[in-house]
């Protein structure tokens, strides 16, 4: 045991949440994540220094913390004490004002959930000893998360490791405790890519084996347990490394086998990579341009940066957006490069064109929205969240597109085009898709073609061993759709100019196809600023009528 230097508790949330535990119970072992993380330098438990530790850990986090010199406090606490927990944790929660949740009645297993002053959630799982201390570390999966800080009020707290859990951390090895570890629960296959991608931990060769021995298990632990692992993997730094490593030990067979069939896939020549090794390159791109937009390190690419900083603000806010709790669209950038190709799979021809054989995909998109969106509902997302996948997928190649469509000296996409893009895009809201529709003022409106856009960007970075005039000329080009999301007049009229009710008694008309035309038609000269009246609309209807619009 190592002592860990004790100071007067702050008024964090995690402080107040153990303090209050610590009035009900002693002693009260902080354990897991939250106390390698606390070793490591990337969060901390507020009230408790690292001192009399730096010996144990690794140099990169004592680096770590030079610079930061004190982490941010953990949001994530798991307390392991004498039972019953259950109404102590309920009568933790009323005290504190927190939300209470019996998380596993059978095992005496409680969560709470509360804010910290700067507003982040913080949540706490206390959970019953398994017999004592020890035989309760030894029960759990990693020799990393097998610690535990041992609290009490008369006492100095106590740093607790029974099987080297700190050696492994100063190692970055990931390490099973034992050969039932993964046996006992197959989410922790998974689990160990997860942390090894997180932390940047190397899995242990046995481990590995063993991973790889089970990997037809994994499908045995519920949808809700997976995708919960499956989005902290693909949110970490480099989620291509980590579908990689899924891969390479059987388990992205059973996890995302229409990712896997993307293996061996060739492309057409504009391709230097198979459809597998492109959604991967897709994957990194996107990942840098979520972090770019939750306010990490600047974009590298130059074109691009400059592209897309004069919005900088208003697409951080929609990608910003959560869909579903702890859950944003820009994390979703990385789930839409995984998926955007998995089509190509199924739909592979062979075309002549010019007597040179190439290799082409028709109807890939359809395909890919059907197969993502199949996948991700499996993995019980919220209906928002597959809708939005299936038009993500569906039109990846839709900016694309419209930028060939342009004249050569062409430079923006113009407000018609745009409209129609973000109109088929749609907005996603309480689970279904409407129409998009201008507004000029109220809620802010959802624009998943910004979604679509964001993902063709980084579907193009990953096409072709280089950039050529085409990448230059397609961000020019898109800056078009950014302008016409962020920044429509204000006083534009969310209403159409002519409804349809009017036109059918100005021109005579019943409901029908002709009708459903000259009604599009309107929309879109609305949103391009060609029509700004109503007497300017009227008279459009009657030359599209009389031309034979369909």
């Amino acid at each position: 045991m190592d002592a860990v230097e004790s100071s007067q508790p702050s008024a964090d949330a995690v402080a107040r949440v153990v303090d209050a535990f610590m009035a009900e119970r002693e002693p009260v072992y902080i354990v897991g994540g939250a106390v390698r993380d606390h070793l490591l330098g990337v969060s901390s438990i507020p009230g408790w220094t690292r001192a009399g530790l730096d010996g144990h850990t690794h140099g990169r986090a004592r680096a770590s913390s030079a610079c930061a010199r004190t982490p941010a406090s953990t949001t994530d606490l798991d307390l392991v004490l004498k039972g019953p927990v259950l109404p102590m944790a309920r009568r933790v929660a009323d005290r504190l004002g927190w939300a209470y949740y019996p998380l596993d009645e059978a095992r005496d297993v409680a969560r709470l959930i509360g804010k910290g002053s700067d507003g982040r959630r913080i949540e706490c799982d206390a959970a019953a000893l398994r017999g004592d201390l020890q035989t309760d570390l030894l029960a759990r999966d990693f020799s990393a998360n097998a610690l535990a800080l041992e609290l009490s009020a008369d006492s100095p707290a106590q740093l607790i490791d029974v099987c080297g859990g700190i050696a492994d951390i100063t190692s970055h090895t990931l390490r099973r405790i034992s050969d039932e570890s993964l046996r006992d629960d197959p989410v922790r296959l998974l689990r160990a890519v997860r942390l090894a991608a997180q932390l940047g931990f190397t899995i242990e060769n046995d481990t590995r084996g063993q991973i790889a021995d089970l990997a037809g298990t994994v499908l045995r632990v519920s949808a809700e347990r997976l995708r919960q692992e499956l989005w902290k993997l693909l949110d970490c730094p480099r989620p291509d490394d980590g579908v990689w490593e899924l891969n390479a030990l059987g388990l992205l067979d059973q996890l995302l086998p229409e990712v896997s069939a993307l293996q061996g896939v060739t492309q057409s020549s504009r391709h230097h990579l198979d459809a597998y090794d492109h959604s991967l390159l897709t994957v990194r791109r996107a990942a840098e341009l979520r972090d770019w937009l939750r306010g990490g390190a600047p974009l590298e690419d130059g074109d691009l940066r400059g592209s897309l900083e004069p919005w900088a603000d208003p697409l951080r806010a929609h990608f910003g957006e959560e869909i579903a709790s702890g859950r944003d669209r820009a994390g979703w950038l990385v789930w839409h490069a995984l998926f955007h190709d998995t089509g190509k799979a199924g739909s592979l021809a062979a075309d002549s064109m010019d007597s040179e054989e190439r290799q082409s995909y028709t109807g890939h998109q359809q395909l890919s929205a059907e197969i993502a969106g199949r996948r991700v509902a499996h993995l019980r997302f919220s209906r928002r969240e597959v809708l939005l996948t299936e038009t993500v997928a569906s039109m990846h190649s839709v900016p694309r597109n419209l930028v060939r469509s342009l004249p050569r000296d062409g430079n923006r996409i113009g407000p018609r085009m745009a409209y129609r893009l973000f109109r088929d895009a749609g907005s996603v809201t309480s689970g279904h898709q409407i129409e998009h529709r201008l507004q000029s003022s109220g809620a802010q409106q959802r624009l998943d073609g910004l979604d679509v856009t964001l993902q063709a960007i980084s579907d193009l970075q990953a096409t072709g061993r280089e950039r050529g005039e085409e990448w230059g000329r397609f961000l020019r080009a898109v800056e078009g759709l950014f302008a016409f999301a962020f920044s429509r007049p204000a006083d534009l009229p969310a209403a159409p100019l002519v409804d349809g009710h009017a036109l059918m008694r100005l021109l005579g008309l019943e409901p029908g196809p002709v009708l459903g035309s000259i009604v599009r038609e309107l929309a879109e000269a609305q949103a391009a600023g060609a029509v700004t009246t109503p007497d300017e609309a009227e008279t459009l209807a009657r030359s599209l009528l009389e031309r034979g619009v369909n």
